[in-house]
């Protein structure tokens, strides 16, 4: 009877020792597969810094009737990459990009302006978007980055650290245009979010009034109307599951 209970025993020791050795493969996988994401995102983030740092010193000058705004050297973007469309400035963020348009909506996802892996991605307008920014409304993405880089810092425009009166720039070939930011609010991500062009002036009004109306910043509406051509921002939120949506306004009287 004795011997019996000693096999018993052994058998049941010889499972813990199977249940403990699977818990260990799987932290170490665990344990692997987040030191390969870190290093991952801290190559990505040196490189991210590294092109900005590159960019900003070969493309980008101070206007000399302006010390307050820069001038892009299009030319030379052009030659780095085709698919570049404008750049996108907001003072007082990192925000200080150029935009580009792909072959679809995903290909600057996770690719930088060389079109190289990175994590970071672009920003970017939707593949189906005028690049002369003449649409009702264009969309432009970028990733909400832990370091602050890309579409990060429109939280800061959604909270209300930035203020409520905030100036978007938008440099393309053809010049310069400025955007007033009206609302800022964050969505659930439904396949109809955003409205890129409206069959008539109530839909587009209807769109600008609902937008503002969201918006947890309460920002200047003075004079919208139909006549305002749209950019909308958009990023992740801090969980990725919703999007923080900033809508801006181009009119002559800005």
């Amino acid at each position: 009877m004795e011997r019996k209970k000693t096999n018993k025993k052994g058998k049941h020791a010889k499972k813990d020792n199977k249940l403990i050795n699977i818990i260990l493969f799987v932290l170490i996988c665990i344990f692997l597969y987040s030191g390969i994401n870190v290093t991952i995102w801290l190559i990505s983030d040196r490189k991210t810094k590294e092109l900005e740092t590159g960019l900003y010193v070969n493309v980008i000058s101070e206007d000399e009737n302006n010390s307050e705004d820069i001038e892009i050297d299009f030319s030379k973007l052009k030659e780095i990459n085709s698919d570049i469309i404008g750049w996108i400035k907001i003072d007082n963020t990192y925000i200080n990009y150029p935009i580009l348009q792909g072959e679809s909506d995903e290909y600057y996802l996770k690719k930088d302006i060389y079109k190289k892996y990175n994590l970071a991605g672009s920003i970017f307008v939707d593949s189906k978007t005028d690049p002369n920014f003449n649409d009702d409304n264009t969309v432009i993405y970028g990733h909400n980055m832990k370091n602050q880089r890309m579409f990060a810092d429109l939280h800061k425009i959604n909270n209300g650290e930035l203020g409520n009166k905030i100036l978007v720039n938008i440099y393309t070939e053809n010049g310069k245009a400025t955007y007033r930011v009206f609302s800022s609010h964050i969505e659930e991500p439904t396949v109809d979010l955003i409205k890129k062009n409206f069959s008539n002036v109530n839909e587009k009004m209807d769109y600008i009034s609902n937008a503002f109306q969201k918006s947890n910043v309460n920002f200047n509406a003075d004079n919208l109307n139909t006549d305002c051509k749209i950019i909308t921002l958009m990023t992740c939120d801090n969980n990725n599951k919703r999007r923080v949506i900033v809508n801006a306004v181009k009119c002559d009287n800005i």
